[in-house]
């Protein structure tokens, strides 16, 4: 069975994460209320990712704004959302806009993905979560 090693030496069988991912799945389903649901994924997503905290961007169709919800994973208190951050200076308006996901760490230093990998290899890093 494949196995992720996290920076930390632990590893997860490619199983556990799928399951993990299958209740992520099903609390966003379940869940209609923020803070419940905040709850059931910080206890999920902790079993297979590291985070400090978790956010969430919501589009009103009808007004055609958006809502970012995020909580400290935690203490699970809710984080006020950055009032000086305009709507669309968000990331969350960048895909929306764009229908693709950010561009990563690579992009932002102006090189391929596999260069930046094989640099971090070379230096020791791990990427932590995936």
């Amino acid at each position: 069975m494949r196995t992720e090693e996290f920076t930390d030496g632990s590893r997860l069988s490619a199983a556990t994460r799928f399951e993990s991912l299958v209740r992520v799945s099903n609390a966003i389903g379940m869940h209609r209320d923020p803070e419940e649901l905040f709850a059931a994924l910080v206890k999920e997503l902790h079993r297979v990712v590291r985070f400090d905290y978790i956010g969430v961007t919501i589009r009103d169709e009808k007004s055609n704004t958006f809502h970012k919800h995020s909580v400290d994973a935690e203490t699970e208190a809710a984080i006020p959302p950055d009032p000086e951050l305009a709507i669309e200076e968000s990331d969350a308006w960048r895909v929306y806009q764009s229908q693709k996901p950010p561009d990563g760490a690579a992009a932002h230093l102006g090189m391929k993905r596999s260069t930046l990998q094989l640099r971090m290899q070379k230096l020791g890093i791990a990427r932590g979560s995936a």
